[in-house]
C-alpha cells in the first residue's frame, strides 16, 4: 500500500506520515519527496507526525535510511515525532540520536497523538515568532 501523507490541519502547520501494512524504502523516499513538496507551499516551520501504529515491519537498513531521510528534509522541516513504533526502531532511534545528536534533537517518541501534539506545541514554543 505504500506511505500515505496529509496535512492534519487547515493552517498547515502539521504533516502525518502513516505506514499502512507492508512498504518499502522507496514508498517512504515517495512520500518524502511529497511532503517535501507540500512544505514548500508554507514559509514557517512544519512538523509531522510519524505513525507506525499499523505497520507490518520495518524494511532493513532503519538507520542509514533515517540519516538519509533526515538530510532530505525540507530547509522548514522542525522536527518528527514517531508514534506506535517497535521496541527495536525505539533502540535504533536512540542509537541515531547518540551518533548524529544535531539531526537526533529533531526527534521525539510518543505513545500517542495526544503526547506527540504536546511534543509538537512544545517545539514551537521554542521558535523564534518569524517561524511560527
Amino acid at each position: 500500500m505504500g506511505v500515505v501523507v496529509d496535512w492534519t490541519d487547515a493552517e498547515k502547520k502539521i504533516i502525518r506520515y502513516e505506514f499502512p501494512g507492508q512498504w518499502t524504502w522507496d514508498d517512504l523516499y515517495a512520500a518524502m519527496s511529497q511532503v517535501n513538496e507540500m512544505m514548500a507551499t508554507v514559509p514557517y516551520n512544519v512538523y509531522v507526525v510519524i505513525s507506525f501504529e499499523r505497520s507490518k515491519g520495518i524494511p532493513p537498513g532503519a538507520l542509514t535510511h533515517l540519516r538519509i531521510g533526515t538530510l532530505k528534509a525540507a530547509p522548514n522541516w522542525g522536527g518528527g515525532v514517531f508514534i506506535g513504533i517497535s521496541t527495536l526502531l525505539t533502540a535504533l532511534l536512540h542509537t541515531f540520536t547518540l551518533i548524529n545528536k544535531k539531526l537526533g534533537d529533531r526527534y521525539a517518541i510518543a505513545k500517542d497523538d495526544d503526547e506527540a501534539m504536546a511534543i509538537i506545541r512544545k517545539w514551537r514554543e521554542k521558535e523564534s515568532p518569524i517561524s511560527t
